[in-house]
């Protein structure tokens, strides 16, 4: 599975519990982040969290360097998705919503539903900017990675003093708001822009799990 952020922690925001059933189910995962996210703290800092988020996942990373409140929804962002698409051929594909008040989250989310277009599922999720148009079709429960997800957004310390958002409270607060869709105790949305029957996995192992 591939998961694509425009920055560190937004893959760990939207999926981190699926992430870590995705660890669980023993798939290989992929995560590409577009910039160093620059201009919401130190670039360095930001890199080394990411880099220790992937490793707890036992997840490989693409760290690219684009300007980030810059990342453009064509032309060199299709390019670098498209390639890696096409070096990890991924059956799913997790990115940022279009429904989204954030630029470049939008930008990403038009880049990777044209660079994933032979991809077989993929499917957008929240993030804490993300609009009220968010129309999530498939909820997915993480019950018994939430913990797991509190794990991996503790690597992001740079963030965690001002942003609210990565508060453990808030982030559990949010997954129990949608388990009223999905059931159980905690549940991360995602709207569906295609699917396949790969989209069985770690969405089964969650199920059975919980």
């Amino acid at each position: 599975m591939l998961a694509i952020g425009a920055h560190p922690d937004d893959v760990e925001i939207g999926v981190g519990g699926l992430l870590a059933a995705h660890a669980r189910a023993q798939d290989e995962i992929t995560i590409l982040t577009l910039s160093r996210g620059a201009r919401g703290g130190d670039a360095d800092s930001r890199q080394n969290e990411s880099l220790a988020s992937a490793d707890m996942l036992g997840a490989r990373l693409f760290l690219k360097d684009l300007v980030d409140t810059e990342i453009s929804g064509g032309g060199s962002t299709v390019r670098i998705i498209e390639e890696v698409v096409q070096e990890i051929q991924p059956t799913i594909v997790y990115t940022h919503s279009s429904h989204d008040r954030h630029q470049d989250h939008r930008a990403v989310s038009e880049a990777t539903i044209v660079a994933t277009r032979r991809v077989g599922t993929v499917a957008c999720y929240q993030s804490p900017s993300s609009t009220i148009d968010f129309r999530p079709t498939r909820f997915v429960r993480i019950d018994n990675f939430l913990d797991d997800k509190l794990r991996l957004l503790e690597r992001f310390g740079s963030q965690t003093a001002s942003r609210d958002y990565l508060e453990p409270e808030f982030v559990t607060a949010t997954a129990r708001y949608w388990s009223r869709f999905g059931g159980g105790t905690a549940v991360e949305p995602l709207e569906v822009v295609r699917e396949t029957a790969e989209f069985i996995g770690a969405h089964e192992l969650t199920r059975r799990e919980s």
